[in-house]
């Protein structure tokens, strides 16, 4: 009833990471770097075993825009569909006399209405 391990579960296999490949940086007279993964004689290499950020100065984005971009707009309003265009029937209306006073019948006045406060005390 309590816990209880059951055999049919099999043992968390561990999670396989992989190494990064050694990668070699040759650097130039002209401030340009190559990356190639065969190894170079008589050069400056680097060698890099983490991933980095490109800083050089191709890669760097501008640091002043030319134009801001425009200001978002709101979308625009999509008007409703009528259900049925069609004009109203009228077998669905009762007749109303032209005098709507005299539909309504005037109530005699009743006793004041009592407050939420007063209903509970």
């Amino acid at each position: 009833m309590g816990l209880e391990i059951l055999e049919e579960f099999r043992p968390i296999t561990p999670i396989r990471t992989v190494v990064p490949t050694v990668r070699t940086t040759l650097k130039h007279d002209l401030g340009t770097t190559t990356t190639t993964t065969k190894e170079v004689l008589n050069e400056d290499v680097v060698i890099e075993e983490e991933c980095h950020t490109p800083t050089s100065p191709s890669q760097k984005l501008p640091t002043n825009p030319l134009v801001c971009p425009p200001a978002p707009k709101k979308p625009r309003v999509v008007p409703r569909r009528l259900k049925n265009l069609d004009p109203p029937s009228q077998e669905g209306f009762f007749q109303v006399p032209h005098d709507l006073a005299s539909v309504f019948v005037l109530r005699s006045p009743s006793l004041p209405r009592r407050t939420a406060k007063q209903a509970f005390f």
